[in-house]
């Protein structure tokens, strides 16, 4: 995570210097503001997620049971078979896998940038600043950077 955040403030530093050079302060504004934003949401995804897992590992939800339990959920390779007519599977009601999955993703780091995108993009376009293409590089800037960074890694 470290060496991610090092590459982004490189290509931000960069991407900012060769704005204030262009003399361009539109492309500079909306870079920064789309920038920091995504940065913001992509950290409290990563805090959030990882916080589940971590929780889920201290629970025990790990390991060669709980892939047995989801590979042979009532123990139909055992000696004693079951007829499978009588068995019902457990089914997770559809609130318990929403708040399952936004347990994750929810995240104060995560709504504080949100709130900043939205307020950045509602600032720029009533102050005649806002550019299309500029804020969408801006906006893409932390996902391509970190999928470059993970690809290079993975190569080596």
């Amino acid at each position: 995570m470290k060496n991610i955040i090092k590459v982004l403030v490189i290509v931000d530093v960069f991407i900012a210097f060769f704005c204030i050079l262009s003399g361009n302060l539109i492309w500079l504004y909306n870079t920064q503001l789309a920038f920091f934003s995504t940065t913001f949401i992509i950290t409290g995804t990563f805090i959030g997620y990882s916080n589940l897992v971590r929780s889920e590992v201290e629970r025990g939800n790990v390991g060669d049971d709980i892939l047995k339990k989801y590979e042979d959920p009532y123990d139909l390779d055992e000696e004693e078979k079951v007829e499978i007519k009588e068995i019902k599977p457990k089914k997770l009601k559809w609130y318990e896998a929403v708040l399952f999955s936004f347990r994750g993703g929810i995240n104060f780091i995560r709504i504080l940038g949100y709130v900043f995108l939205i307020s950045s993009f509602l600032w720029l376009n009533s102050n005649g600043f806002f550019d299309v293409l500029s804020f969408l590089f801006g906006v893409s800037i932390v996902p391509l950077v970190s999928l470059f960074y993970l690809l290079k890694k993975r190569a080596i």
